[in-house]
């Protein structure tokens, strides 16, 4: 066993075309120009640079976006990097990392997302997220353990702000926030946010700059 050498995980690389078959011993794919997929997708790693469409599930280790990519399907991935315009249905990472423009039009479910830039997502479950706004984003309804929202300042944008329907966690600290309902143990409503009913059972913390129209202490732990 020793003298046989480690067979590397082949690669295959996409420029254009609609495919319906991969190799079956392909382990990583490569999309350099617009490329569309029908099969379920199971790899080790997706490299996607160009335009890429998913039209069913997708599982991987890495997913790697710079492109513009649309996953119709369910995802599950470990790990996501997306650099560019990434547009899912619904998914399940570990961790989730975005710097560009991310659109969930169901699902997230994952331990981790950190995102620079814009998301709009039906709903995310999540153990920590941070978000930091270039431009105007949307999450009907935001389930976490811990979040910090703040503004982006390297963007000029001036249309910095989360609108959000439902924010629920353990420790939320929220800026540049409008949110109809906002439900935590410890928050800090920082500045220019805007929170119709905030529920807080330990403390909380409001901005002079910030607007809150009813607070209630809530005995419940």
């Amino acid at each position: 066993m020793q003298n046989q050498k480690a067979q590397k995980p082949r690669s295959i690389t996409l420029t254009s075309g609609h495919i319906k078959e991969l190799a079956k011993d392909c382990e990583r794919l490569n999309i350099r120009g617009s490329v569309t997929l029908h099969q379920e997708i199971h790899l080790k790693e997706i490299s996607t640079h160009g335009f890429s469409t998913f039209h069913s599930h997708v599982a991987a280790d890495l997913l790697k976006s710079s492109g513009s990519c649309v996953i119709k399907g369910n995802c599950e991935v470990k790990e996501i990097i997306n650099a560019g315009n990434l547009k899912m249905k619904n998914v399940r990472a570990a961790k989730l990392s975005s710097s560009g423009k991310l659109t969930i039009e169901q699902m997230l479910h994952s331990e981790h997302l950190d995102s620079i830039g814009l998301i709009t997502v039906k709903e995310i479950h999540t153990k920590h997220f941070q978000l930091k706004l270039s431009g105007e984003s949307r999450i009907n309804r935001l389930i976490t353990d811990t979040a910090f929202i703040e503004k982006d300042r390297k963007s000029i944008s001036l249309k910095k702000k989360l609108i959000c329907q439902f924010i629920k966690g353990r420790q939320l600290q929220l800026a540049y926030t409008d949110a109809e309902i906002v439900e935590g143990d410890v928050v800090d409503v920082g500045s220019q946010c805007n929170i119709q009913t905030l529920t807080y059972t330990k403390s909380c913390t409001i901005s002079p700059n910030a607007k809150v129209q009813q607070i209630i202490r809530s005995e419940n732990p």
